[in-house]
């Protein structure tokens, strides 16, 4: 979506006037609220008890997502575990950023079970391919560690209860990394929609994310590949034992999300955020039936995964969302427009928030009084930061990887799993992204319309979708 400069800040005024209270009017209420965690998540401080942490899979997400993000106050990374040199270097640069010489008293670990069998540590990080999760995610809780995984929770429905069953079992925490549920700015949005006067009664949300790696036409001149998924493989890594580790080939190591077996496509790097965005704006419910088409329309690099995705997914309610996602053109960027009969909220790149009145005028300001918001919030922005006292900055821009993590290791130093406290993106929340993630590829490669089913979304059922709708 492209906004000239006066639409742009027309609807940020909108956003703004919507969520009611202004930076200075929190900033003045503040002493009463520490942190923004504390008010939107409901956490506190440790107080100089940080969780002990390993991270499995120290690729870009390992690196960017976890380590980089992390707050020392809450966290601190003692282990970890990758196969791949390069990574490994990397890992010891971004542990060197993050404690300084105190960098070299973490431990590395090719073998991550000698990683779990330390009594230290209670906290797993698990960031490795989609097709490892399951596994690495039930030896953690078995050697009686608390988890995170990285998003989508596993590569089939199957996997994913097994892995929530072995949480209970253990009684043990385990939290998945869909992000945006400690959005600041998502979080502001759903306090939106959920006052019906400002947008009515949603009717139709569209989601997209569309990228351009064709580089017009050119390779990169460094990596001789159009996009960050097929990696050029480097000459670090080059003599590693790939079939030692399970592989097919040393590409199926580096660009896993290339293939069917290791990854799952753009519905699950990409689509899953914005499917689990939609249900949340929807009141979480689940939809009802998805039909798509999936192509590979530019690239020819024998990947296995679509390039450009197109998804409707019926929602209750006679609500439609629709989904797509495209390599060859980024005009529209990426977020998700959420449409009723009295205006329309557009989430742009998880940075900015427009809101918009569905009018004939050509004036689109829109104000609410500010006694019709529910609860505390401010308006969010990628510039909107204050001193959290406690190590980082509190930033009304993040992306919400840094409190996910502070959240867990809260719970974990605040009664674990018999806390009544549990992750806002527990094993159950997550099994239903993974449901529509998976269920739309099935519905793409087997070309047919998939009604869901409530047993899929069922931790204790042993029913699932790949074993109804069997790929060959």
């Amino acid at each position: 979506m492209v906004l000239n400069s006066k639409q742009r800040q027309i609807g940020r005024d909108n956003f703004a006037d919507a969520v009611s209270v202004t930076r200075r009017q929190f900033l003045a209420g503040a002493a009463a609220i520490p942190t923004a965690a504390s008010l939107y998540w409901g956490y506190g401080q440790l107080k100089g008890d940080p969780v002990r942490a390993g991270i499995i899979g120290c690729g870009d997400q390992g690196n960017y997502a976890h380590l980089s993000q992390s707050n020392p106050d809450y966290i601190r990374f003692v282990a970890f575990s990758d196969i791949r040199p390069s990574s490994v270097k990397r890992t010891w640069e971004t542990l060197h950023s993050m404690y300084g010489a105190e960098a070299k008293d973490a431990t590395l670990y090719e073998n991550y079970q000698e990683m779990l069998a330390r009594d230290d540590i209670e906290l797993v990080v698990v960031a490795a391919p989609l097709h490892l999760h399951a596994k690495l995610t039930i030896d953690a809780l078995a050697a009686g560690k608390h988890v995170l995984c990285e998003k989508l929770m596993a590569k089939t429905i199957t996997e994913c209860k097994e892995m929530i069953r072995a949480a209970d079992a253990h009684k043990r925490l385990l939290a998945i990394g869909h992000q945006r549920h400690y959005s600041y700015l998502y979080a502001n949005a759903l306090s939106i929609i959920e006052q019906q006067e400002i947008l009515g009664d949603v009717k139709h949300i569209r989601a997209y994310w569309h990228r351009n790696q064709t580089g017009n036409g050119a390779a990169d001149a460094r990596t001789g590949k159009h996009d960050g998924w097929h990696r050029a493989i480097p000459d670090t890594d080059r003599n590693i034992d790939f079939a030692a580790h399970g592989y097919k080939s040393l590409e199926e190591l580096i660009s896993w999300r290339l293939f069917d077996r290791t990854g799952g496509g753009l519905m699950v790097e990409l689509g899953s955020h914005q499917l689990d965005a939609a249900s949340i704006f929807l009141g979480k419910v689940h939809p009802i039936a998805v039909l798509g088409s999936g192509v590979n329309s530019f690239f020819e690099d024998k990947r296995e995964v679509h390039d450009h995705i197109f998804l409707t997914f019926e929602f209750p309610q006679d609500v439609v969302v629709t989904y797509s996602s495209i390599c060859t053109n980024r005009f529209d960027g990426y977020g998700e427009q959420v449409m009723g009969p009295r205006g329309t909220m557009v989430v742009q790149e998880e940075r900015d928030a427009y809101l918009f009145r569905e009018t004939t005028d050509k004036d689109t300001r829109v104000t609410w009084a500010e006694d019709r918001m529910g609860r505390p919030t401010v308006a969010s922005g990628s510039t909107t930061a204050w001193s959290s006292g406690v190590g980082k900055a509190d930033t009304l821009g993040s992306r919400g990887y840094r409190e996910q993590q502070e959240h867990l290791c809260w719970i974990i130093r605040n009664g674990g799993f018999d806390s009544e406290h549990k992750p806002r993106c527990h094993g159950r929340v997550a099994l239903a992204d993974a449901v529509v993630a998976l269920s739309a590829n099935l519905a793409m490669r087997t070309k047919q319309r998939i009604n869901f089913k409530s047993e899929w979304f069922d931790a204790e059922s042993d029913a699932a979708p790949e074993k109804e709708f069997p790929v060959a």
